[in-house]
């Protein structure tokens, strides 16, 4: 595709990829859970997610090296987050991505986000190790239905299986309401395996929608 370059991501990208994950995250809703379940407005979750990049920690959402870009006439205009869960012993990305909110958020704002821990509970997925795990898959609107969803899937894809060869499954983890994103899993081969749902009615406040979906995908080659 003329004018666009699929690439790994680099430290120049973080302020974009800050903008990616905010705008993964809230879907189709106004819900940011960085600033609603660490009570901060969202100008300074932009800068703890950069600070959190700036980290170079591994083998989660929030590490720089999970992230590729597309950079369209020398300007990113999408990011996607893959990593491998656990590949070569990596501790847990759920204790990677806790110990780095730990540092960065601050004790007021993680004392805040434990009252609400309650209500977000039955969304929480647990992380299947040595798959392929896909988060904060975003192209700016202009840049929609070009085709680029399936460029970068396949890069995305061929990257992990170069890592690890032995690669099986691909999943992702969202909620109900990104119904482009699951258009776009689902076009791509993907396949909702569970559902997880909250009947909390306050999680409306704090996250995009009460029910996510694990989603995955075999890949031909070593199913």
């Amino acid at each position: 595709m003329d004018g666009y370059l699929i690439r790994k991501a680099k430290t120049e990208d973080i302020p974009f990829l800050a903008d990616v994950i905010i705008a993964s995250e809230k879907g189709m809703s106004e819900n940011l859970s960085f600033t609603t379940l660490f009570n901060i407005p969202e100008s300074r979750a932009k800068e703890l997610i950069i600070s959190m990049f700036e980290e170079e920690i591994d083998g989660c959402e929030l590490s720089l090296s999970s992230f590729i870009v597309t950079e369209y006439n020398g300007k990113p205009i999408s990011g996607s987050g893959a990593w491998i869960e656990g590949f070569n012993g990596c501790i847990p990305s759920k204790i990677l991505k806790s110990n780095l909110m730990s540092y960065t958020f601050g004790k007021e704002s993680i004392e805040f986000l434990k009252t609400k821990s309650h209500i977000i509970k039955d969304v929480l997925i647990d992380r299947e190790p040595m798959t392929l795990q896909l988060e904060y898959f975003h192209i700016l609107s202009e840049h929609q239905g070009m085709g680029l969803d399936t460029q970068l899937m396949n890069f995305i894809e061929e990257n992990a299986l170069t890592v690890y060869p032995e690669l099986e499954k691909v999943q992702c983890q969202i909620f109900k309401n990104s119904i482009f994103a699951i258009k776009i899993l689902i076009k791509h081969g993907f396949a909702i395996v569970k559902k997880y749902k909250s009947d909390n009615e306050d999680i409306f406040d704090y996250l995009p929608s009460n029910e996510k979906y694990l989603m995955e995908k075999f890949l031909k080659n070593n199913r």
